[in-house]
């Protein structure tokens, strides 16, 4: 009886530190730029151009080269002409499939997901010319919105010392499910000049994909 109160002790003390010993987890923060596509622009407009972005992901181990987890975003989208950029914050869930090969200290994955991004065009300073007077100040209203977006690409890391590594993802995000005053159309922002009627900006498109290359670290336990 002793003999067993004794080994009951130890698999709970030693339990839980073999568990934890078993659970396998990375995070990652990374940097770099992200070019944003428009779609149903108005003629002759010009596309969106390329912009800082910034991420952080995790994911722990649900089979030895599968991982499950979540990430949050965010980038800046310059908008054409004298338009505020874009100012986008995504978010959601990715999965994560780790090849077998290349061996230490080289890693190959892709990965692919799905979350929400919001949108935020701040206010911005503008000139419009009235019918038959002179040209004018006038100020924009800040806009917002959002969308659903579907993550996916390719990573590699070189692993420095352990858990570390020096990593980058090339990725791709489709949009769709656009919604909010800052997508409206073929209307979009409400415009107020110093002297003159109220006017509206029309909408230059909106952010139906997006092509980013990301540079970070990883730690990897």
């Amino acid at each position: 009886m002793t003999r067993l109160a004794i080994f009951v002790a130890l698999a709970l003390l030693f339990a839980p530190r073999v568990a934890r010993a078993q659970l396998h987890w990375d995070a990652s923060a990374e940097a770099g730029v992200m070019k944003r596509v428009l779609s149903s622009k108005p003629p002759g407009a010009s596309d969106a151009g390329f912009g800082p972005s910034v991420e952080i992901h995790g994911h722990v181990a649900l089979l030895p080269l599968l991982r499950v987890g979540a990430y949050v975003g965010h980038d800046i989208a310059p908008m054409p002409g004298d338009m505020s950029a874009l100012q986008i914050t995504s978010f959601g869930a990715r999965v994560k499939a780790t090849s077998p090969w290349p061996l230490d200290p080289w890693h190959i994955w892709a990965f692919a997901g799905f979350g929400y991004a919001g949108v935020y065009g701040p206010s911005y300073a503008t000139h419009v010319t009235a019918p038959g007077g002179p040209q004018t100040e006038a100020r924009v209203d800040g806009a917002g919105g959002g969308f659903f977006e579907v993550p996916f690409g390719v990573g590699i890391s070189y692993k420095l010392r352990r858990p570390w590594h020096l990593m980058a993802e090339l990725s791709g995000r489709a949009g769709f499910g656009f919604s909010g005053s800052v997508f409206e159309l073929p209307v979009g922002r409400t415009g107020t000049p110093q002297s003159g009627p109220t006017f509206y900006v029309v909408n230059p498109g909106v952010p139906s994909f997006g092509a980013s290359l990301l540079l970070g670290i990883m730690v990897d336990l």
